[in-house]
């Protein structure tokens, strides 16, 4: 198998003292800004160690290295042996000091190249059937407000909504952290209420530093 070459470098790598951490090389340190503790996100990883000629040429093992199990594809199993060598964890940080990120354990290596780190969000991440598909969403009118994500439903073919309930509209996409749910019209306007309530009752100093604000 000839395959022409690209390539990948490393942003960062996996170390294992004191803590396990990833150590983000300098010049990438200003891509973690926005990361905050307690985020869930998925490491992509080069098993360097498996980079060999001969672990990139299998195509099939035995599940968990267990010879009882029958030979399976390397894209059905989670095998370090593949044709490119690249691993997925989906850690949480627990805190961040400087250009380290301390995350949960993993059996990676201490050295192993970290190529990308990408933030966890359940809606592309943990797929299930959802009542706003990804084609019916405007994600370009999207807006993130501190770990709030809020994506509007495309507005098109509102004639076939005419028998469609504000109790039965899905309206749009909420992303809290990595968690993400639906709120129907109804919901949405009951959100608007309440959040217009939370408001009047801030302090008449914190309004008037708002007005000034957003003036």
């Amino acid at each position: 198998m000839n395959f022409e070459p690209f390539k990948i470098v490393p942003v960062g790598y996996v170390r294992k003292e004191p803590e396990t951490h990833i150590k983000i090389l300098p010049e990438f340190r200003e891509a973690t800004e926005g990361l905050r503790e307690g985020d869930w996100v998925k490491l992509v990883l080069w098993f360097h160690e498996s980079d060999t000629p001969e672990k990139r040429r299998t195509l099939k093992v035995h599940p968990y290295g267990n010879p009882k199990n029958p030979l399976t594809g390397v894209f059905a199993t989670r095998s370090p042996c593949r044709p490119n060598p690249v691993a997925l964890y989906t850690v949480r940080i627990h805190r961040i000091e400087g250009s380290r990120l301390y995350i949960d354990e993993i059996d990676a290596e201490d050295g192993t190249p970290v190529v990308d780190i990408k933030i966890f969000v359940e809606r592309y991440d943990c797929p299930k059937e959802v009542p706003i598909e990804e084609r019916e969403a405007e994600i370009g009118a999207g807006r993130t407000i501190g770990e709030v994500n809020i994506i509007p439903r495309k507005a098109d073919h509102l004639d076939e909504l005419e028998e469609v309930s504000p109790e039965e509209y899905d309206a749009l996409i909420l992303e809290i952290g990595p968690k993400t749910t639906t709120l129907t019209a109804k919901e949405l306007v009951e959100l608007i209420e309440a959040l217009q309530e939370v408001y009047e009752n801030l302090p008449v100093e914190i309004k008037d530093k708002l007005r000034g604000m957003f003036q």
